[in-house]
C-alpha cells in the first residue's frame, strides 16, 4: 500500500489537488482511500460527499480508542500497544463512505467545543489507522492524507516512512515559509520522496523563484496552471474535473500522478 501525504499552506489549493488526484487515480484501476485530517473538513464535499453523511472520527474518540489500543491513551504514540481484536473492515463500514469514482473518504473531525483540547490524539488515531490498513488489509492501493494548514501534523509524526510528500505551495512568500519547514520535518520523517507542488501557475516563473527560494536538495517542482474554472467549479461545490474535463490543469496533476505511480506495482 502507498502511502502519500499532501501538506502546504492554507489556501494554497491542497484539497482541490488532493481531490482531484484520488479520482484520477481511481480512474486508473488503483483502489483509494483519502483522509480528511484538516479540522475545516472540506475534503468529503470537494469529493461530493455531503458532510451530513459523515461520521467523523473524533465523534467517537472513546470507542475507537478501546478498538485501537490495549493498554491507556493519552494521544502520544509511544508506549502503546496495538489491538489484535480490530475488526478492521467492520471499523471502515461505518466511518468510510464512497465518493465520486468509487474513492473511498475517512474524516477525522475536530474539536467539538471550546477548550476542547487539541487535535493531537486524533492525529494518533488515525496514524493507527493507516498502521492497520497497511498490516491487515488489502482493500487499498494507495492512501492519501490531506493534512491540515502548516506544518503541525508532521511535527506529531504522522507520515513516518511514507512514499510521498506532496508539498503544495504558491509562489509567495508566507507559502514557501510554510513549504520550507515542511520539507524540513518530512526529511526528519524519512519520506522517501517530496514532490513540490507550486499551484497556480500564471507564466512559468514562478517554478523558478519556488525552487530558488526553497533551495531545493533532490526535490522536483511540478507545475498545475491557473485555471479561473477551478474557482467556478468550487463555487458550485464541484471539481474541474466534471465541470472542465480539458483544463489544463488536470494535465498538470495527470502528471503528478504519473510519477507517483511510476514504479508502482500491484499485488
Amino acid at each position: 500500500m502507498r502511502k502519500i501525504i499532501a501538506t502546504g499552506k492554507g489556501g494554497a489549493g491542497k484539497t482541490t489537488i488532493v481531490a482531484t488526484l484520488s479520482r484520477l487515480l481511481a480512474r486508473q484501476g488503483f483502489s483509494v482511500m483519502v483522509i480528511d485530517t484538516d479540522p475545516s473538513m472540506n475534503l468529503a464535499m470537494s469529493l461530493g460527499v455531503p458532510f451530513s453523511t459523515v461520521r467523523t472520527l473524533a465523534e467517537d474518540k472513546k470507542e475507537i480508542h478501546e478498538q485501537f489500543y490495549e493498554d491507556d491513551f493519552d494521544g502520544e504514540e509511544e508506549g502503546h500497544t496495538h489491538s489484535s481484536n480490530i475488526n478492521i473492515d467492520a471499523f471502515l463500514e461505518k466511518y468510510q463512505v464512497t465518493a465520486k469514482d468509487d474513492v473511498k473518504v475517512v474524516v477525522m473531525g475536530t474539536i467539538s467545543e471550546g477548550g476542547g483540547g487539541c487535535i493531537c490524539s486524533y492525529i494518533s488515531i488515525v496514524k493507527r489507522l493507516i498502521d492497520y490498513l497497511a498490516l491487515w488489509s488489502d482493500q487499498y492501493d494507495i492512501v492519501i492524507v490531506d493534512s491540515q494548514a502548516g506544518s503541525e501534523i508532521l511535527g506529531r509524526g504522522l507520515a513516518v516512512n511514507y512514499d510521498h510528500n506532496l508539498v503544495i505551495a504558491e509562489s509567495f512568500p508566507k507559502s514557501m515559509e510554510v513549504a520550507r519547514h515542511v520539507l524540513k520535518l518530512a526529511r526528519d520523517l524519512n519520506i522517501k520522496r517530496q514532490l513540490v507542488v507550486v499551484n497556480k501557475i500564471r507564466d512559468g516563473k514562478e517554478l523558478e523563484l519556488v525552487a530558488d527560494e526553497l533551495c531545493l536538495n533532490g526535490e522536483r517542482t511540478y507545475p498545475v496552471r491557473y485555471d479561473e474554472k477551478v474557482i467556478e467549479a468550487d463555487r458550485m461545490g464541484s471539481l474541474i474535473l466534471d465541470m472542465a474535463p480539458d483544463s489544463p490543469v488536470l494535465e498538470d496533476i495527470r502528471n503528478i500522478m504519473n510519477v507517483i505511480t511510476a514504479d508502482y506495482e500491484k499485488d
